[in-house]
């Protein structure tokens, strides 16, 4: 039969080796349950260290304060307990009872009495053990497995602990009472036993606090996604406009919940401006960086694209290149009384103007993109327009990239997208909102590796809307 130290001896071991996988389990997992009864065996194992010393001079303080600590150690077993509920415990469910045993051990002359305040700690850890198994019994079934052999366990420590207590209250009253029931061998053994159970189902309790948590940041995640997607699309036009000679249309297919494309238009009464941005790279930080863009033209607007752009990088090109991105850009104003159209292109090189007789005439890009150049200062003359004309009749698209990569990908795609876009049918004719919805039909039928972007412009006879079912040149039939 091994003595009490020996048994002592045996536990520390024991728990030391629990501890080290109880720890490995916490910093795979980050599971609250783990950190607990990470925590409860540091405790438990600090105690037992304690009770080390018991028969030397340093006894009559390493009882009171190991006493103290094994019913801290079981508080946070049952704060592991409470975890799997997202719920927790005071700061004083920690204090009072280490308090309490500590001070009725102290009363009970620790220096000469080996079982000091065991009453108190029986009765202590009997009611705590209590507590836990009533929490584990109340949780949900998806963890039932491991909550049955946890919840079997706790109730035995509960009741031994309280066995002991009702063993000790007769051992006052001069009862005779076996010695197995208040052995430390008896005590080493059951709680070992609880400790195996805990480390056996430990892992499957923390991997599936884990994966909870995980599906919980997973839904914040795409909930806040799905925001800031509405958001986005609130930016942007929401439904083709039709002015004083003119009908616009756009849409803005992303390829992930948050689109590196935007586009915008304003009527300012008497002209037209229009843009179409494709900031590089996909996601959230292009989304945020092309409503910034985005603001800053509105911010800097002027007469003329030329202005208004150097203006808006004074701004905003600071903030590109912190953040080493760049953006391609169409800004064009079209002058509703003269049909003029001027623009401002930098590094898109992505639209085309498709004359009333069917003729494509591509628009080059004139400048580097936003955040490739130095341009950031109001008075820069760097930045070179385009001016032409929209005649009666003539259509303007601006795309991007995406849009290429419906077809094959090279510039010849431009004419074959802008082909679909114009392609007049029976039932819609090629009104700018139809021709916008040709390209949104294809890319949302199309896997994309890229966000999508269309806007359309179809140049009206003065003060004639657009009539449904009829192209522009019908329209301009009509009034003449």
């Amino acid at each position: 039969m091994l003595d009490d130290f020996s048994l002592r001896v045996i536990f520390a071991l024991n728990a030391v080796t629990l501890l080290v996988l109880f720890v490995s389990s916490f910093h795979r997992t980050r599971s609250r349950y783990s950190l607990g009864w990470t925590a409860a065996l540091a405790f438990l194992l600090a105690g037992s260290a304690l009770f080390l010393l018991i028969g030397t001079s340093a006894q009559m303080w390493a009882i009171p304060v190991g006493n103290a600590l094994t019913v801290v150690g079981l508080v946070w077993a049952w704060w592991a307990v409470r975890s799997l509920k997202a719920r927790s415990l005071r700061w004083w469910h920690f204090a009072v009872p280490a308090v309490v045993v500590g001070i009725v051990t102290v009363l009970d002359d620790p220096a000469v009495n080996d079982l000091a305040g065991f009453l108190a700690v029986a009765i202590v850890s009997s009611a705590v053990m209590g507590l836990a198994a009533r929490d584990l019994f109340l949780l949900d079934g998806r963890i039932s497995r491991s909550r049955r052999s946890l919840l079997i366990a706790s109730t035995v420590l509960s009741i031994y602990y309280g066995l002991q207590a009702v063993v000790d209250l007769a051992a006052l009253g001069g009862v005779a009472v076996p010695a197995v029931l208040t052995s430390d061998a008896t005590t080493t053994v059951i709680t070992q036993l609880v400790l195996v159970v805990v480390s056996f189902s430990m892992a499957e309790l923390s991997h599936d606090e884990a994966a909870r948590r995980l599906r919980a940041r997973t839904s914040t995640i795409r909930r806040e996604l799905s925001e800031g997607a509405q958001v986005q699309r609130n930016l942007m036009p929401d439904r083709p406009l039709t002015g004083d000679g003119f009908s616009i249309a756009g849409v803005c297919v992303p390829s992930r919940t948050l689109s590196g494309d935007f586009f915008d238009w304003e009527d300012t009464g008497d002209h037209l401006v229009i843009t179409v941005g494709d900031v590089m790279g996909k996601g959230a930080g292009a989304a945020m960086l092309g409503a910034t863009v985005r603001a800053g033209l509105r911010l800097a607007r002027t007469d003329d694209p030329g202005t208004t752009v150097p203006r808006m990088m004074k701004a905003v090109g600071d903030d590109l290149a912190r953040n080493n991105s760049f953006v391609t850009l169409f800004h064009a104003h079209l002058d509703h009384e003269t049909g003029r159209l001027t623009v401002l292109d930098a590094g898109h090189g992505l639209a085309v103007v498709v004359r009333a007789d069917g003729s494509h005439e591509p628009i080059r890009s004139a400048n580097l993109p936003l955040g490739l150049n130095n341009l950031t200062s109001a008075d820069d003359t760097g930045w070179t327009t385009q001016t032409l004309s929209l005649d009666v009749g003539d259509k303007l698209l601006i795309f991007s990239d995406g849009v290429l990569d419906l077809f094959d990908g090279s510039l010849a795609s431009m004419d074959l997208a802008a082909d679909l876009a114009l392609r007049r049918e029976p039932d819609t004719g090629t009104t700018s909102d139809s021709a916008v919805d040709r390209i949104r039909a294809l890319a949302e039928r199309t896997d994309r590796d890229d966000d999508v972007t269309v806007v359309t412009l179809d140049r009206l006879a003065p003060h004639l809307p657009a009539v449904p079912g009829l192209d522009t040149a019908e329209s301009l039939d009509a009034w003449r």
